[in-house]
């Protein structure tokens, strides 16, 4: 008999044999995201048409910023994503602007309401992860990394307020999207990279707010996924985070599952290259990503997904191809 989705995805985490492989896939969808209606009917119209074992929500990737009051250029079409006008930060004195906004009002409620909308057009409750940005990743958002570290170096303190207060909406929207249904945060961070931060600041800045958001859920979850962004991700260093699975580049910037999995007891979700990445591959090789992440661990404890986010304009076969090729390593 064929599990449902949840079970899949349950067994994945507790490293245990599914009937195939859980798999989902996400992409942004630039220009008709910030409205929760579309939204949620484009995230529903995606997991039905390849029957994703669970659904990575996808609001646009600088929600987290705009109540701080940053300004985004727009693009004409569907595939590129807005992108700050310019930085809201940009000298040490610009911190004392980030003041407490709530994490269930302004566009955290839009998000919010997308999410509502999702799960009364569901008609088999499927699981679902809200992502949510990690505090140092919104300030990051806010100017950039390198300007980030910068300040941190200037003036700690003064970031260390700022990230108080950003950490307390971080909470609060977290807390909100766990009591409208969420199964789990999709917990992206793009500031625990070796290339971003050095260890002593990552434990500083970075672990003591995560560990904020993440302790406020914990207890209310049950599929917490911790996603790691950008080369020399610093895998090793977040296994004792709260979260059920691992995400990071494993296919495109390493290191591969193989690897983690010798100091590693949680579910891994990858095994999919992504972005640029993964359109410049062929159908050939998009198969074998497939079929060789099946046989990881011994088929227990992957997630089938992309290393990041699936290029808006990747077409409509390539995403076939991924269910289909699912299908077909189905146990017997």
């Amino acid at each position: 008999m064929a599990m449902t989705h949840r079970q899949r995805v349950e067994n994945a985490l507790a490293l245990q044999e599914t009937d195939r492989i859980p798999y989902s896939m996400w992409m942004h969808f630039p220009n008709r995201d910030r409205h929760p209606r579309r939204l949620a009917e484009l995230s529903l119209a995606n997991q039905k048409k390849y029957d994703l074992d669970f659904i990575k929500f996808m609001p646009f990737g600088m929600y987290s910023t705009i109540d701080y009051g940053i300004d985004l250029d727009l693009f004409p079409g569907y595939v590129d994503a807005p992108v700050a006008h310019k930085p809201l930060i940009e000298n040490i004195a610009d911190w004392d602007k980030i003041r407490f906004v709530s994490g269930k009002s302004g566009e955290y409620a839009v998000v919010l309401e997308a999410q509502r909308l999702l799960f009364g057009m569901m008609n088999e409750r499927i699981p679902f992860l809200q992502t949510v940005f990690s505090p140092m990743t919104t300030a990051a958002k806010l100017c950039s990394p390198a300007v980030l570290m910068k300040h941190i170096a200037e003036d700690p303190c003064r970031v260390r307020r700022a990230l108080e207060n950003i950490t307390a909406t971080t909470v609060e929207f977290a807390k909100a999207a766990v009591s409208l249904g969420a199964d789990g945060l999709f917990f992206a961070t793009q500031m625990s990279t070796r290339d971003a931060i050095d260890a002593a600041s990552h434990d500083a800045f970075v672990r003591k707010y995560d560990f904020e958001v993440l302790d406020s859920v914990k207890g209310s979850t049950w599929f917490n996924v911790m996603h790691v962004h950008g080369a020399n991700a610093m895998i090793r260093e977040v296994q004792d985070y709260p979260v059920h699975a691992l995400s990071w580049h494993d296919r495109d910037d390493g290191p591969s599952m193989d690897e983690v999995r010798t100091y590693s007891d949680k579910a891994f979700i990858g095994g999919l290259s992504w972005g640029k990445n993964w359109l410049g591959k062929t159908n050939g090789e998009v198969v074998a990503e497939v079929r060789e992440t099946v046989v990881r661990n011994g088929g227990r404890g992957v997630i089938l997904g992309p290393g990041c986010v699936i290029d808006p304009s990747t077409p409509e076969e390539r995403l076939q191809l991924v269910h289909k090729t699912v299908l077909e390593t189905a146990r017997s």
